[in-house]
Formats: structure tokens, sequence, C-alpha cells
């Protein structure tokens, strides 16, 4: 008999557990994780690859005693999954998996990480399209204070249109779109931080998104990259979601929520 599963959808991380096993402990016996095969996609800025050392196995290792199957979106802070498995052909593997191609780690076979460049899953039965990266609007206090950042952390021109491709080939039909930043037009101007220069902010993918949002036909998009929780308004029967880390959404709510929902109503 197939064990029964459960879908969640959370946002940004950023190497740390605590936001999952603060999720497990309060939520362990309500929703009988420990009986359950739990999925959880995290929609970016998950950071297993951040340091792309022995530094990011600590913290695979926190994520690993918890009950879940981690399917992680690359978003700005991580190293391309690509770049690791490089570096260490051997410990890695790639299987296809929900109807696409993932990357699993040897050791930490839990973590599954979703491809580099857009790609098409099926989740929870439903068909996925998943967009990865973005730009980081503190690139050069990382790299004037030495701290990480990733040269190639959003698309290149040829990814996106690897992109445009496969939309077209799937006739621009998906149930769901996940993707690290969100359309240009969907951008939360409210949480720009006031010490950056947003002229000086390159949009290329969030003007890469708008262009392909008018070319979909899709049901939900859920993104995370702004560090808030929030539902927007209905377009037609289109429903946007961004989430940080302090919800958890159960992914087959959000899919068959109502207008009468609110954000409180599709959580785990």
């Amino acid at each position: 008999m197939a064990m029964k599963e459960n879908w969640f959808l959370i946002g940004d991380i950023h190497g740390e557990a605590g936001p999952i096993g603060y999720f497990y402990n309060q939520n362990k016996d309500r929703l009988k994780l420990d009986d359950f095969k739990n999925n959880i996609i995290l929609l970016g800025d998950v950071c297993c690859n951040y340091y792309v050392n022995s530094r990011d196995k600590r913290f695979k290792k926190d994520l690993s005693a918890y009950p879940f199957t981690y399917i992680c979106l690359r978003g700005n802070h991580e190293s391309r999954v690509t770049d690791v498995v490089a570096k260490n052909q051997d410990g890695w593997e790639k299987v296809e998996k929900y109807g696409g191609w993932i990357y699993i780690e040897k050791e930490f076979p839990n973590i599954e990480y979703l491809e580099d460049v857009p790609a098409v899953y099926e989740f929870a039965g439903f068909k996925t399209l998943s967009i990865p990266g973005a730009y980081s609007v503190d690139k050069w206090w990382r790299l004037r204070n030495n701290h990480q950042w990733f040269a190639n952390e959003q698309l290149t021109e040829k990814e996106m249109q690897y992109g445009r491709d496969i939309i077209k080939e799937n006739d621009g039909c998906f149930d769901l779109v996940i993707s690290h930043t969100c359309p240009k037009i969907f951008e939360p101007r409210d949480l720009f931080l006031a010490s950056i220069d947003q002229s000086a902010v390159d949009k290329t993918m969030e003007l890469y998104l708008d262009e392909i949002e008018t070319s979909l036909s899709y049901s939900r998009w859920a993104w995370g990259h702004y560090h808030d929780d929030r539902l927007y308004p209905w377009d037609g029967d289109k429903e946007k979601l961004m989430l940080k880390n302090e919800k958890v959404v159960d992914l087959v709510k959000y899919m068959n929520m109502s207008k009468k929902d609110y954000l409180e109503d599709i959580q785990a």
C-alpha cells in the first residue's frame, strides 16, 4: 500500500533549519508527519550549496534530521547544483523523478535539487513549470565584504530561450508555476530596501518572467525572494503567492483554494 503524502511550500530559509524544525515540532501530531511521506518545495535560497565546501554539510545534516523530502528550487544565494556536481561527480546522481530530472547528493538522498534551467515537473498531480534564479540586490556589498556571490545566479539568454521553447512545447498550459523571483508587474515595491538604488538593480529575470507570464495559461504561481508572506488579489481564476519562511502552505489546499479563502486557510 502506497504511503500517504503531504505536499508543502515554503520560502527562503537561508541555510537555517530552524523554520523546518519549528514547523515539524508544532505540527508533527496534527499532520501525522511521522506517518506520511512529506514533500516540501523550497522556493529558492535554501543555501544547501552556499559555501560549496564541507561547511554546507552541517546544514544538510540538520535538514536530514526531519522526515521531509526537500525539493529545492535554486535562488540567487546558492551555487548552481551542476557546478557542485562537477566538483564531485561520484558523490551525486541525476535521476528522473516527478516527470523531469533532478539531482541528488548520495550522502543526503532526501534533499533534491531541481534543474538549473527552466523545467517541467509534476508535483502532487499538478503540472508545474519551475524557473530558477534571480539577481542579488546586495551584490556589491557582498563583493566588498568578501561574502559569497554567484556570477551565474540569473538565467542566461540561451537558458531563457530554452524556457520559452518548453513553454511552447506545452502549449503554455501549467497548473502551477514556481520561481524564486516574480514577474516585474508583481514586484512588492513596498518591500524594496531603502538602502538599495533601484535604478542599479538588474531586472533581467523579472522582465523575463513578465514576458512569459503573458504567454502562460496557469492557475497558481508561487515565489520567494522578497522575505514576506502574502497572497495577491485574484486575477480571474489565477492566484499568486509569495512566501518567506514563517508560514508553510499546503500545496493541495493552495491549488484548490476558492476566492473566499485567505492565506490562513491554505496554511499547513
